[in-house]
């Protein structure tokens, strides 16, 4: 993965306290060249996080490995300072939802 298509990750300013979600080193590859790599972030409590990239950046594979559907090749994921890497998603108490019309047809 080049610069370029590397995902962008913001916050909005913290208020000093530890992170709730943090990411560390993150890298994915399935058999192949990376997916995600070297993706770090931090979020505190009542922050909001945006991946923002091109498609094919590793921005849904990211969220996947934070949610626990996916298991990074390399790095750490702590919530409130505990690694959750073992943890099952369904014990994790995070969720995701896809940007996709095709979850609310009937809304437009």
């Amino acid at each position: 993965m080049t610069a370029t298509n590397t995902p962008t990750l913001t916050t909005n300013t913290g208020n000093g306290d530890a992170p709730a979600i943090e990411g560390r080193g993150l890298y994915k590859s399935y058999d192949g060249p990376n997916v995600v790599e070297d993706v770090n972030f931090a979020v505190r409590q009542g922050e909001f996080l945006t991946l923002l990239g091109p498609s094919g950046s590793g921005k849904t594979t990211t969220m996947m490995m934070v949610a626990g559907f996916e298991r990074p090749t390399k790095g750490e994921i702590l919530v409130d300072g505990k690694s959750v890497l073992g943890m099952p998603a369904k014990n994790r108490d995070i969720a995701m939802v896809f940007q996709s019309y095709a979850l609310f047809p009937h809304m437009t």
